[in-house]
């Protein structure tokens, strides 16, 4: 099932801030938030018109770009689009992995990005990708790769590991990140992260494209040394608007988007 045309009107709602996460209790206690893959800068809808945005796969004729349709081992009898070797270590299985496709290990904390080729019938929010998505879907896990990089460790912005993938090379997260620093706080993935991004079809441009993400996460904020936990995987989704720009896509905003997930 690959998903269809679909009116997204942009100005989504602002997404939870880094580091927004507040004191709820005694010494220790943080209320937990959810980490998108990148902090939002999407303007709020009451101060942008209200805009119809839809796009779809982005065909691109580079004869430089590798051959993203490989078999799956697992399915030999099947073959779909896969991720280029640079983006991660593919792996057999992941949290949150139930269809046949690419599954790439992120980050060892446990990121990991999956695209599916073939439709889950017990999870209506998978839903198929084509090869000619796979730039820009890349682009998108790196863009998540870096952002988790960031928020697992020191919570400060590496200009020259955004700059690949984020538009303003990260510049538009360090006062979310400043923030969570001065309180002590640092991510965790906990039980995982599954993206599992796709494009909007139909109406895509080769400047522009819009992603969504149902993702699967585990993701909250700690205090430093506080013991980790370990819960259940849950539904997020979101919107990003990729842009292309001096011959790379790159990630220019994100946002929650409940209709990212069915």
């Amino acid at each position: 099932m690959r998903r269809a045309a679909w009116a997204l009107v942009a100005g989504f709602s602002m997404v939870v801030g880094l580091g927004a996460a507040a004191c709820s209790g005694g010494a220790g206690e943080v209320a937990p938030v959810s980490l998108e893959p990148i902090a939002s800068t999407l303007p709020s809808a009451a101060t942008t018109p209200s805009t119809t945005v839809a796009v779809t796969s982005v065909s691109t004729t580079d004869a430089s770009q590798p051959d993203t349709t490989q078999p799956d081992t697992t399915f030999p009898e099947l073959t779909g689009p896969v991720f280029s070797d640079a983006l991660g270590v593919k792996v057999a299985s992941a949290p949150g992995v139930n269809t046949p496709g690419d599954t790439r290990q992120l980050l060892p904390e446990g990121l990991y990005v999956h695209i599916a080729w073939t439709a889950d019938p017990a999870d209506p929010s998978v839903f198929t990708v084509q090869p000619d998505d796979i730039p820009v879907l890349e682009a998108y896990a790196n863009a998540s790769r870096v952002y988790y990089s960031a928020v697992l460790t020191d919570m400060t912005v590496d200009p020259a590991a955004f700059e690949p993938y984020v538009i303003d090379k990260g510049a538009k997260y360090e006062s979310a990140f400043a923030a969570a620093r001065a309180k002590g706080q640092i991510g965790s993935v906990g039980a995982g992260v599954l993206l599992r991004p796709y494009v909007l079809s139909d109406r895509s441009t080769a400047a522009s494209a819009v992603v969504l993400d149902c993702y699967l996460q585990d993701e909250h904020y700690l205090l430093a040394g506080e013991a980790d936990t370990i819960g259940q995987l849950r539904p997020k989704g979101v919107a990003a608007t990729m842009l292309f720009v001096d011959g790379a896509w790159k990630l220019d905003a994100i946002g929650s988007e409940s209709r990212a997930c069915v």
